[in-house]
């Protein structure tokens, strides 16, 4: 739902302001590129197993680094305000992870013991965001960030859990230079603050059970972009 209001607000907004505008001397500059953004990330995880209270709780905290590349679409203002989107043309699949469980319970029936793995496919990660000129080329910026989230997991509970749509923030500082030719670029330190998420597992026969995750996401981004504006 957010993907398609940002979407649909920043197209219609730069419209409007090109089609608003047109009669006067002075119009927002259309700025396109690609840019390839590279950080570090840290996730945070908590499964509660089990129907009986309490759960069985299983918490891990994972780190990685990784790299994405995307494109987007800005209106610059009087060369002070930047209103802008972008979207990811790429997808991130972070490493696998296993955990094996056992079990010295003679009532256990069996899947309470065994080996579980897991890992999560990043993808059409879009940001809406401003960007605010302060001195010779330095700006601050601040958007909003959905992406899917694709879980892929092997668990010996015969559960399962279902993808989501993860909101977050995101907040730092750019440089930007230009040339005469309107060719530009820019560099940005970025960080990323992700909501935390829980989802509910579902049973292998289709039915909910008592088993869930939750989780959180934070990272640091530093992003190198080149464009055009015109």
């Amino acid at each position: 739902m957010i993907k398609k209001i940002l979407s649909t607000l920043l197209v219609s907004s730069v419209l409007f302001v090109f089609a608003a505008t047109g009669s006067y001397a002075e119009r927002p500059t259309l700025n396109l590129g690609i840019s390839a953004a590279y950080g570090g990330y840290e996730g945070t995880g908590e499964e509660k197993e089990g129907a009986g209270s309490p759960q069985e709780t299983h918490s891990k905290t994972v780190s990685g680094a990784f790299g994405y590349t995307s494109v987007f679409m800005e209106a610059t203002f009087a060369e002070r305000v930047t209103i802008g989107g972008s979207w990811m043309i790429d997808a991130v699949e972070t490493g696998l992870t296993e955990r094996t469980d056992s079990s010295t319970s003679t009532s256990d029936t069996g899947n309470n013991s065994g080996t579980s793995s897991v890992k999560a496919e990043f993808s059409d990660l879009m940001t809406g965001y401003i960007e605010v000129n302060i001195w010779n080329g330095l700006y601050a910026k601040y958007g909003f960030m959905e992406m899917n989230m694709e879980t892929k997991e092997s668990l010996h509970t015969d559960s399962s859990y279902p993808d989501a749509d993860l909101d977050g923030s995101t907040y730092g500082l750019g440089w930007r230079g230009s040339f005469d030719n309107g060719v530009f670029i820019k560099t940005e330190t970025m960080m990323q603050d992700w909501s935390d998420f829980t989802l509910q597992a579902t049973g292998a026969t289709g039915t909910d059970n008592n088993n869930s995750v939750s989780g959180s996401l934070s990272g640091a981004v530093a992003t190198i972009s080149i464009g055009r504006a015109f």
